[in-house]
Formats: structure tokens, sequence, C-alpha cells
């Protein structure tokens, strides 16, 4: 065989693999985005998706008075300050804050998975700071939120922080 026949058959091999009518290829393109459309319904199927809050709807009738909160701490003299230290995170409250009246709690919450979130006791020193360990906690993103009451007013801030 010569390098003409052999490019002659060649050539009758392609275009025979090229004579798929058009029916063919469009019940191939139907097919193909039937099994891709399960594919991505049987994917969204299998992945867990928690809310954020179980009970959103109560805690969005409630969201007023968190609302009203979050302006009373805007309005202290000065903000609630957050640092990030080696092993811990320091809580730093304004000047007008009297430890020995508040009452309330720090929620330590990962957004990205609610089983980790959990809540502490605000109970801050002398000199209006509390240090909290976060040794323990996961790497990532996370958001702390302070709720607290001091002489019968309530108050609520929220910040986050990465750890690394």
């Amino acid at each position: 065989m010569n390098l003409k026949q052999l490019f002659s058959h060649l050539k009758r091999k392609k275009t025979d693999l090229m004579r798929i009518n058009w029916g063919v290829r469009i019940a191939v393109l139907y097919i193909s985005f039937v099994i891709m459309i399960i594919a991505m319904v049987i994917f969204s199927l299998t992945r867990d998706i928690p809310l954020v809050n179980d009970n959103y709807y109560e805690e969005e009738i409630k969201y007023q008075q968190q609302i009203d909160r979050f302006k009373r701490t805007k309005k202290l003299s000065e903000e609630v300050k957050y640092q990030q230290i080696e092993g811990g995170l320091i809580i730093r409250f304004p000047k007008e804050i009297d430890v020995k009246n508040i009452k309330g709690d720090i929620l330590l919450y990962r957004p990205s998975d609610e089983k980790k979130d959990f809540k502490l006791s605000l109970n801050p020193d002398d000199e209006r700071e509390q240090i909290i360990n976060i040794t323990k906690l996961d790497k990532g993103f996370w958001r702390i939120k302070l709720n607290w009451m001091m002489n019968g007013v309530e108050y609520y801030d929220e910040s986050q922080f990465y750890l690394n």
C-alpha cells in the first residue's frame, strides 16, 4: 500500500464517522442535557443547607428590638472594641459601662457550622475587659455577638474575626 492509497483509505474512514445524521445528533444533545440536569438535581438534594436560625420567623419579629439595642450601643461614648491576641480575643467596653451592674452573654457564632456555636456569660473585669480563650476554635470565619443589660437598658453589638 503506497502513501496515496493510505490517505485515500483514511479519508473514507473519516467520512464514514461523520455520517451520523442530524436526528441522532439532536437526540444525543437532548440526552446529554437531561443527564446533566438529573446530575445537578441529585447533587443539590444531597447537600445539607442549614438555616442560619431554626426559628427565623420569630426572630424577625424581634428584629426591631435588636435594632433599638444596636442604636443604643452606638450612642455610647465609645464603641465596643475587639482585639485578637495570641490565643485570645479581648473585648473592651466603653467607659460608662458599670461592670457591677452588667448582665449578658457572648455568642461565638460560626456561620458555616451551627454545631460549633457556643455561648459564654458576660463577665468583664474592673478594667471593663473580657478575654475569651480562642485556642480551641476551628480556623476560619467567626462572628461574635454581645447582648447585655445594664441598669434595665438592653444593648447589643456584633463583630467578626478570622482565625488563621
